[in-house]
């Protein structure tokens, strides 16, 4: 008890009213999300919070605590593209914060009060706008595109609403069994109406990339696509601007080509936090392959991959511990 009064003294009732306010906004914007996914018949495989989340890996649900993470469901869309709605897709949780927010209102309404209605009115607004804070601001602070850019990404090409719908199946497959290798072969071609200056036809790109290399596809000819990527550089949103930088340092390190271009990147305090922030788990391999082709420190290396294997085992990463046991390999030759 005496730690619950401390805790209120110092947060106060306001305090414990907004972090009650952010956490049932949160739950309510989670249950609008499952309801829009059922409503176009999605199906969701992870639950995330702050930094756990429950995950359905091989068909049975399992408590993860990934490196980094904020609070979303992830789903798988339908097999029928046709059934995909993008807007439900996008906009199914704020919807339902707006519905609360409205019927509170209504509801309010229909008592009589002994206090300044207006007063009232005037709280519920503060809490809407705490939803957005709670909700978007975050986002864009990290690095992670809004609900309302990936909507408007998306309408603006065939090419681009295409990249939606399957980097959406793939970051749902990645989930249930740790990569994309299962990933129809017919959904990672790029539709030729795509431009390189939108992130989702550059995601659906990078996911050929991934996808590509699991399958044992010629590796120079798949960092000749990441080239495109450049001019997107200050487009992209930094959480994919990470996963692109870790590719394109990575892959060139490891085939031996460290261009004085790629090792800047990878000297770059900017491209380090970026990295650290977005791409924590891609960061040991990042730091093996460069001790050992740069440095020539393959002891060095051989330790940051056993981190790195640790951690890929824990968030069941089997793309991550695939390329990391490669390293290993070419290391220890």
């Amino acid at each position: 008890m005496q730690v619950v009064g401390q805790f209120m003294a110092t947060v106060g009732w306001l305090g414990l009213a907004l972090i009650g306010s952010e956490l049932g906004a949160t739950l309510i914007y989670d249950l609008g999300q499952w309801v829009g996914y059922r409503l176009i018949g999605a199906r969701v495989v992870a639950i995330a919070g702050f930094r756990y989340q429950l995950a359905k890996v091989n068909g049975h649900w399992k408590f993860q605590r990934p490196l980094n993470s904020y609070p979303h469901l992830v789903a798988t869309p339908p097999a029928d593209s046709h059934r995909f709605n993008h807007a439900l897709w996008c906009f199914g949780g704020g919807l339902f914060n707006l519905l609360v927010v409205v019927m509170s209102l209504v509801t309010l309404g229909q008592f009589t009060l002994q206090f300044n209605l207006w007063l009232f009115v005037f709280i519920i607004w503060i809490w809407t706008n705490t939803l957005k804070v709670g909700q978007l601001l975050p986002m864009n602070l990290h690095g992670r595109p809004t609900a309302a850019q990936e909507f408007r990404m998306a309408r603006e090409s065939t090419a681009a609403m295409t990249a939606a719908y399957v980097t959406a199946k793939a970051t749902a497959l990645r989930v249930q069994t740790g990569s994309v290798a299962d990933l129809d072969a017919s959904l990672i071609v790029l539709p030729r109406d795509g431009g390189n200056r939108n992130y989702l036809v550059i995601r659906q790109a990078y996911l050929i990339l991934e996808w590509g290399l699991q399958h044992g596809l010629s590796t120079p000819d798949l960092l000749t696509g990441l080239s495109r990527l450049e001019p997107s550089f200050n487009t992209l949103p930094q959480a994919d601007l990470a996963r692109y930088l870790d590719a394109t340092i990575y892959w060139n390190l490891v085939t031996n080509h460290p261009a004085p271009q790629i090792i800047g990147w990878y000297q770059d305090s900017g491209v380090k936090q970026i990295l650290k922030r977005y791409a924590p788990l891609g960061q040991y391999k990042l730091q093996a392959v460069y001790e050992w082709r740069v440095n020539d420190q393959p002891a060095r290396a051989l330790e940051l991959i056993a981190t790195g294997e640790k951690l890929a085992q824990r968030t069941n990463d089997q793309t991550e511990l695939g390329w990391l046991k490669a390293l290993k390999v070419q290391v220890e030759a």
